[in-house]
């Protein structure tokens, strides 16, 4: 069915988000937190993406459920 391709890229899109999440917080550990800023912005950046897409994907994927359900 097309509308589990957008289920596959929404899994993936939060595994992403929660993959980035875990980086997050593994810096966040470290003894010298400075050093690894850069890093915790990207990986709160790149959660965010991953998110702000997994819910793009979403409502395509309800527009093409509905787009089904109007043409029968």
């Amino acid at each position: 069915m097309p509308h589990e391709q957008f289920k596959s890229c929404i899994d993936a899109c939060f595994a992403c988000a929660e993959a980035c999440d875990h980086c997050t917080a593994s810096c966040l550990k470290e003894k010298d937190v400075q050093t690894t800023a850069r890093c915790i912005a990207l990986d709160i950046d790149c959660a965010e993406e991953c998110r702000r897409m997994a819910g793009t994907q979403s409502r395509r994927r309800e527009a093409r459920a509905g787009e089904r359900r109007s043409a029968h």
